[in-house]
């Protein structure tokens, strides 16, 4: 049985209001590098970066990172990115869903050895189970779910986020 818990609209206006946060937690920072996880991730990032940029002054970028499950690593999208361009830099990790929480902590991982001023975390859905401790800055949503359960999230044409 799949039950729809966002649709297009609430997507966006999650998107929006994550948007507006980062702006208001990041008002003094010039620049900001978004590190969308494929493959959702790198929609979300686009789409908030877009929304940061219509609204503030602030420089936004983004890269993407792809893991490798059964290898457990981190590999960037990006070829010709200069990881030494995270030093001192705001960096914030996006998501479509957090679960366990692996995804994120290997790109945070990565992203510490270039030593950059801040890392945050964006999701567009946080269930409330995790294996490491990880909690995100920006969310859209927050889901109490057992662990047999399924998040789905479709990008596209017809966005929508479902419980399977």
């Amino acid at each position: 049985m799949k039950n729809i818990i966002l649709d297009s609209g609430d997507i966006k206006n999650k998107i929006n209001r994550i948007s507006f946060e980062i702006i208001e937690k990041n008002f003094d920072k010039d620049e900001i590098i978004m590190v969308g996880l494929l493959p959702n991730g790198k929609y979300l990032s686009k789409e908030i970066s877009e929304c940061v940029k219509q609204n503030s002054e602030i420089s936004m970028s983004a890269i993407h990172f792809n893991f490798d499950k059964k290898k457990r690593k981190i590999s960037c999208e990006e070829s010709d990115f200069d990881f030494n361009d995270l030093k001192n830099k705001t960096v914030i990790v996006v998501d479509d869903v957090m679960n366990t929480g692996s995804s994120i902590m290997y790109a945070i991982n990565t992203i510490l050895n270039f030593s950059p001023e801040k890392i945050q975390v964006g999701v567009l859905v946080e269930r409330n189970y995790k294996n490491f401790p990880i909690i995100p800055d920006y969310k859209g949503l927050e889901l109490s779910t057992s662990p047999e359960e399924h998040v789905k999230v479709e990008l596209g044409n017809s966005p929508k986020v479902l419980i399977i």
